[in-house]
C-alpha cells in the first residue's frame, strides 16, 4: 500500500482557533483520481456468466508475479483539511532490471515532497533521495497535473534490505491481505462485466474493527505508524479496489487498479481527529519495459 502522509506532525502547533476546523477533511464525493478509461469503475456491461471477480483477480495476481516485463505508471492523490500530496510513479521491470522512479510533493503540514529513484541490475543496488525543494527544484502544476524535477542529484549505493525492497516492488499489489475471500466485505460485487474485451470488476475489502484489529492489522499498523494517531478511535471505511483485466497471449493481466480510501484517527499528542481521503491509480503496460540513459543519470 501506499504511504499514507504524514499529515498531523506540527498539528501540535495549531493555535485553538485553527484546531476549531483543522480535524475534518473536505469530502464532496468528487474523484480524485480520475481514469483515462471511461469504462473504469462503473461496474457496468455484460455479466460474464459463471466468472467470479474474486478468482479472475487471484488469477491475474498469480499471472502478474511470473511477468518480468512491464511498465507500472502510479498516480496517488491525499486530502485532508491539513495537507495535501501528489505522487507519480514510473516503474520499469525487466528481466532481473527493476527501475522505480517517485515524485512525491506535499502541501500544508504534509513536509514529505521529494523525488526518489532506485535501480536493480539483478546483481546489486543503488537509489537517490532528492529533498531539494528550493527554487521550484520539485513541483506539481495542479492546472496541468505536470509533475516536474529539475535536478534529481546522483545515484549512490543502495544500503538497506535488497529482498524486502525487490518484493515490495516487483511482487507487492497491496498491505491489505486479500489471498483469502474472508477479507471480503458484505458489500463486495463479485460479478465480472465485460466490455470491448475488458474484463471490469471491484473487490470491497472488509475494515470493520473486527478485521482491522485481526486480518488486516499490518494495513492498519501502517496506517496508525504513518499518521501517527491512536489506536483508539482510528476508522476506515471498507476499502475498494477496481481493476480493468484483458487477456494478453492467452493470459489475465492488470490494464488498470485503483484503490480507494477513506478512513480518520486521533492524534497520539493532541487528540484532534483527522480525517483523510486518498485514491492510487495504476497503469500497466506489457513487453516495451526498457531502462533507459536517463534513468540511469550517473550510472549510465
Amino acid at each position: 500500500m501506499k504511504k499514507i502522509v504524514y499529515v498531523v506532525l506540527a498539528i501540535m502547533l495549531l493555535t485553538v482557533a485553527i484546531s476549531a476546523f483543522a480535524g475534518c477533511a473536505k469530502d464532496d464525493g468528487a474523484v480524485l483520481l480520475e481514469c483515462k478509461d471511461a469504462n473504469f469503475g462503473k461496474n457496468q456491461g455484460n455479466v460474464v456468466s459463471g466468472l467470479s471477480a474474486y478468482d479472475l483477480i487471484m488469477e491475474t495476481y498469480s499471472n502478474f508475479l511470473k511477468d518480468r516485463n512491464y511498465t507500472r505508471e502510479e498516480f496517488f492523490a491525499f486530502r485532508s483539511s491539513v495537507a495535501t500530496r501528489d505522487t507519480y510513479l514510473l516503474r520499469k521491470i525487466t528481466g532481473d532490471e527493476i527501475y522505480n522512479q517517485e515524485i512525491i510533493v506535499g502541501t500544508g503540514f504534509d513536509k514529505g515532497t521529494c523525488a526518489k529513484r532506485f535501480y536493480y541490475d539483478g546483481v546489486s543496488a543503488h537509489e537517490l533521495n532528492n529533498t531539494n525543494t528550493k527554487k521550484g527544484n520539485i513541483a506539481y502544476k495542479k492546472a496541468t497535473k505536470e509533475f516536474i524535477v529539475k535536478d534529481w542529484g546522483e545515484f549512490k549505493d543502495f544500503d538497506g534490505d535488497l529482498d524486502a525492497k525487490i518484493y515490495e516492488l516487483r511482487d507487492k499489489i497491496t498491505t491489505y491481505d486479500i489471498m483469502d475471500r474472508s477479507c471480503l466485505s458484505a458489500k463486495h460485487d463479485d460479478n465480472v462485466y465485460e466490455k470491448e474485451g475488458v474484463y471490469y470488476c471491484r473487490i470491497t475489502i472488509d475494515c470493520s474493527t473486527e478485521k482491522m484489529n485481526g486480518m488486516q492489522y499490518a494495513a492498519k499498523k501502517e496506517f496508525i505508524d504513518t499518521l501517527s494517531a491512536k489506536e483508539t478511535g482510528f476508522s476506515i471505511d471498507d476499502t475498494t479496489i477496481d481493476f480493468a483485466i484483458k487477456k494478453i497471449d492467452g493470459v489475465y493481466k492488470f490494464l488498470i487498479w485503483k484503490r480507494s480510501e477513506k478512513y480518520s484517527g486521533k492524534h497520539a499528542s493532541t487528540g484532534l481527529t483527522v480525517s483523510c481521503r486518498q485514491e492510487c491509480l495504476c497503469y500497466y503496460e506489457y513487453g516495451n519495459a526498457e531502462v533507459s540513459k536517463d534513468d540511469l543519470l550517473n550510472l549510465a
